[in-house]
C-alpha cells in the first residue's frame, strides 16, 4: 500500500494506492470515515483491480483550506490530478456519503466511468433534515446555532422520536454521536461543505442508459439510515444496466463480515 498526496490550490489531498489487477477502481468513503475504511475490501479485490481510495476534504489525512464549499470543479480537479487516473476509464465505488459524491462525479464525467458501484448510497433521495440544515442561509444558521447550543436540539429530536416523526436510525445517530462537541462541529463542517454535491437523479439515469454504464447497488436489508427501496426506485426503467443486492446487515456495509459477499458481486 502506498500513502500518497496531491496538491490542489492551498490544500493537500491524501489517498492510498494498492497496485494489483489491470482494472482501476476508485473508492470514496462515508461521512466521518477515511480511505482505510475500504481496506478489508481492498484485500479481496486487489487481484482484479489497482485501487485508489481517497480521503475526502475534512477527512483523514487530507488538509482542506478552500473554505466550506466543495465544488464540482474541486472534485474533478482532485480526481484529475491523481496520475494513475489520467490514463484510462475507471470503476467508481462510493459508500454512503461517498456514494453521493460518486453519483455527482458520474453526472459530470460519465465517459470516464466504466462501472458505478454504490454501497448504501446517499444522494438518491435528499433527507429533509439535511435539506433544511444546508440548502438555505437561515436553515444553515439555525443548524450552526443548534450545534453550538444542543440542549433544545436534543429535546426536539427526543420529542420527534416519541411522536414517530423521525427516522429511528437518524435518532439513534443523533443521540449516540452528537453528544460530543467535536462531533457536532465535524457534522456542521462536512454537511455545510458538501451542500452543493446534489446529484440530478433523473439526468444520471438517462446517462446510464445512454452510456450503457453498469451500476451495482448494494444495501443492508436492515439499514435504518439509508433504506433499500430508494435503490429499487432508482433502478426502475434501467434494469438492463442496474442490479441491486441486499446483505443481511445494517448501514455498516463495509464491515469485514460482508467483504466476501461484496467481492463476489464485483469479481
Amino acid at each position: 500500500m502506498q500513502s500518497l498526496f496531491v496538491t490542489y490550490k492551498h490544500s493537500r489531498i491524501h489517498y492510498i494506492r494498492v497496485d494489483g489487477g489491470s482494472e482501476l477502481l476508485v473508492c470514496l468513503h462515508g461521512f466521518g470515515e477515511t480511505a482505510e475504511s475500504f481496506w478489508p475490501l481492498i484485500q479481496a479485490l486487489k487481484n482484479k483491480y489497482t485501487i485508489v481510495a481517497i480521503d475526502m476534504p475534512f477527512h483523514g489525512k487530507s488538509v482542506w483550506n478552500e473554505g466550506l464549499n466543495v465544488t464540482t470543479r474541486d472534485l474533478l480537479a482532485i480526481i484529475g490530478s491523481i496520475p494513475v487516473l489520467q490514463q484510462k476509464k475507471f470503476s467508481l465505488m462510493g459508500y454512503s456519503m461517498g456514494g453521493r459524491v460518486a453519483l455527482y462525479l458520474y453526472q459530470h464525467v460519465p465517459q470516464k466511468i466504466k462501472q458505478l458501484i454504490l454501497l448504501a448510497t446517499d444522494g438518491l433521495k435528499i433527507n429533509g433534515w439535511y435539506r433544511l440544515a444546508t440548502q438555505s442561509k437561515p436553515g444553515n444558521r439555525l443548524f450552526l446555532h443548534f450545534m453550538k447550543h444542543p440542549g433544545l436540539f436534543f429535546a426536539g429530536t427526543t420529542l420527534l422520536n416519541k411522536m414517530r416523526c423521525i427516522n429511528r436510525g437518524v435518532y439513534n445517530y443523533v443521540t449516540q454521536y452528537l453528544r460530543q462537541k467535536d462531533k457536532r462541529e465535524e457534522l456542521y463542517t462536512i454537511w455545510t461543505a458538501m451542500r452543493n454535491i446534489r446529484p440530478n437523479v433523473r439526468l444520471i439515469k438517462k446517462l446510464v442508459q445512454k452510456n450503457q454504464t453498469s451500476v451495482i447497488l448494494i444495501y443492508g436489508e436492515f439499514d435504518r439510515v439509508i433504506r433499500y427501496p430508494t435503490g429499487n426506485a432508482f433502478k426502475k426503467g434501467m434494469e438492463e444496466y442496474c442490479v441491486l443486492h441486499l446483505l443481511k446487515c445494517g448501514h455498516r456495509i463495509l464491515h469485514e463480515k460482508n467483504v466476501t459477499a461484496i467481492a463476489s458481486f464485483l469479481l
